[in-house]
């Protein structure tokens, strides 16, 4: 019986790590593709919850700050993916409240617009 249930609980754990590597696979390649852009920022929020539902969150801004690409994923399991996500489309970074939005997205957006913005700041005191 034991056999059984060792047997049973290396299976699945074997799942949970191949799944886990085509769920890290899937996000590198979303990196990758919003990060060929010739000009503007990219931004991830991450907001990891121990229990319940974490929000990844990609924002690519054009060099003035408008977000012209955004990709999310959210979810509990390994079978999460990105998303396009309109919402935040062709809003400008800076005027963003990140309180207008529901609270699963509140924390990755807020995380993503300070990684932009440290880039835009990086920018100015460099030229």
């Amino acid at each position: 019986m034991w056999g059984i249930f060792i047997a049973l609980f290396i299976v699945l754990w074997l799942v949970q790590f191949l799944m886990t590597k085509k769920q890290l696979k899937h996000y590198h390649q979303t990196i990758q593709e919003m990060s060929n852009r010739t000009s503007g920022y990219l931004g991830v929020g991450v907001d990891k919850k121990r229990f319940g539902i974490g929000t990844v969150l990609i924002i690519v801004t054009d060099v003035e700050g408008t977000i012209v690409d955004c990709r999310i994923m959210s979810g509990v399991t390994v079978f999460a993916k990105f998303k396009k996500c309109k919402r935040f489309k062709n809003l400008y970074i800076l005027d963003i409240n990140v309180l207008h939005y529901e609270t699963k997205y509140q924390t990755s957006l807020k995380i993503a617009i300070e990684k932009v913005q440290l880039q835009m700041n990086q920018m100015v005191s460099a030229l």
